[in-house]
């Protein structure tokens, strides 16, 4: 029995479009996913943030009530008063305000690491999906392969990248938060 050519012809046709549409449907959903959850690690970052601010915020300020009655008592101790006693509590109220402001700085960096860390698994999501379009192209196994030892390659170099940077904005904020310990040290007495 001979089969009809033109009907195994619209049967790949019909193979070729039903792939094309699972392809697409997959790479939507898989973009979308990615896309949900990038927005969701970024709003519960950002909320996570502005609560470390705040309690840092409320912390300098107890910190610094907690060090005038602590500085008021070992004055009244000690028999300390007047110009001493003041100097010894601004430079105490001077010390806590700069451990506070670098431990700022540092939660302000870790802000930007997380967000760094939260492109680059953004990026490589979107060139995956690139790439998976790409796999379901190859002809052969050894395109096949090719293209694999690629994406890896470029997804290894990516992240070395990423760590790079989030490497150099690391030391910018433990430099940029010692910077300011060393100031308040420096500070006249």
């Amino acid at each position: 029995m001979a089969s009809n050519p033109r009907s195994s012809d619209r049967e790949s046709g019909d193979v070729a479009e039903t792939t094309r549409r699972a392809t697409e449907q997959a790479t939507r959903s898989l973009s979308d996913a990615g896309e949900r959850t990038a927005r969701a690690g970024a709003e519960s970052f950002q909320r996570n943030a502005d609560r470390l601010h705040a309690s840092w915020r409320s912390g300098n300020e107890a910190a610094n009530r907690i060090a005038e009655r602590s500085m008021e008592q070992f004055n009244r101790l000690f028999g300390l008063s007047g110009e001493t006693a003041r100097q010894t509590v601004q430079q105490s109220s001077s010390n806590i305000q700069a451990m506070l402001e670098s431990t700022t700085i540092m939660a302000d960096g870790l802000q930007e690491l997380s967000g760094e860390w939260l492109r680059f698994a953004q990026e490589r999501l979107e060139q995956n999906m690139e790439h998976f379009d790409q796999l379901l192209g190859c002809r052969s196994p050894h395109e096949y392969i090719a293209l694999q030892s690629r994406i890896a390659r470029d997804n290894f170099e990516a992240i070395l990248q990423t760590a790079q940077r989030v490497s150099e904005r690391s030391t910018r904020s433990a430099d940029e938060a010692v910077r300011k310990m060393s100031e308040a040290s420096v500070a006249p007495q």
